[in-house]
């Protein structure tokens, strides 16, 4: 019995040969190779983190606050008075994870 008509479509009540939540093997293939270059990438991420300019470890840790923390709405501020010219603003970034037992100081 053909489960298809002449078109090539499967008929009414067959929906092809794979039970439902079973996925392709294409599907699988794929993660599979995403997940072994991922793999090779996790064995050096590291040392290529390590490698980064300072500038570009900014840049990484701006883009990847974006998928931790809430973003604050945009606004703009005039922080200057009397016609007064801001020249140079310093960000100072700060460590906030917890010291090494080793660092720790005893009192």
């Amino acid at each position: 019995m053909d489960k298809r008509d002449d078109k090539g479509k499967f008929t009414t009540g067959h929906t092809g040969l794979r039970k439902a939540g079973i996925p392709n093997k294409v599907t699988t293939e794929v993660k599979q190779r995403i997940e072994r270059v991922l793999e090779i990438l996790d064995e050096s991420l590291e040392s290529d983190l390590q490698a980064l300019s300072p500038k570009e470890k900014v840049q990484l840790w701006m883009d990847l606050q974006e998928f931790i923390r809430p973003k604050l709405q945009r606004s703009q501020t005039d922080i200057t008075s009397k016609g007064e010219q801001i020249n140079k603003i310093t960000f100072e970034v700060i460590s906030v994870m917890e010291p090494k037992p080793q660092d720790k100081k005893i009192q």
